[in-house]
């Protein structure tokens, strides 16, 4: 009489694993990307009194990058209020912001990319320094 011998439980999981590791996983995915139908903002800017913290609403806030320059949409009230904009668009910004009462504040260099569907947005604060008197 021949005894068979059965493969070890461990051999089971070899051959059921072995079309995985034959064939690896492809990270590339297979089907299209499905963009939303948002619109997104390339900056979203706060811009506060450097000296209390409060955040700063009436300010005329601009993104500028090389001939383009939108300014940005206010959203919000105090205090909790940002600056939005460009809309969809990526570069590499320099954002101004001016009000009475204070001196100009800006920051540049601000780069703003994107994926395959939209720009990712990048948060700015803008701390504004009160204007001092002329003697």
């Amino acid at each position: 009489m021949l005894f068979q011998r059965l493969p070890s439980p461990a051999a089971f999981v070899l051959l059921a694993a072995a079309p995985f590791v034959l064939f690896g996983c492809d990270n590339k995915p297979t089907d299209p990307i499905v963009c939303t139908a948002i619109a997104v903002d390339a900056l979203v800017v706060t811009v506060v009194d450097a000296t209390s913290g409060e955040r700063i609403c009436d300010a005329r806030v601009v993104a500028a990058d090389g001939s383009f320059s939108e300014p940005l949409r206010p959203f919000g009230s105090p205090p909790e209020c940002t600056y939005s904009g460009p809309t969809e668009r990526a570069g590499l910004y320099e954002v101004r912001a001016t009000r009475a009462g204070y001196e100009p504040a800006r920051t540049t260099s601000v780069r703003v990319t994107r994926d395959e569907c939209h720009v990712i947005p990048v948060r700015v604060v803008l701390q504004m320094q009160r204007a001092t008197a002329a003697d």
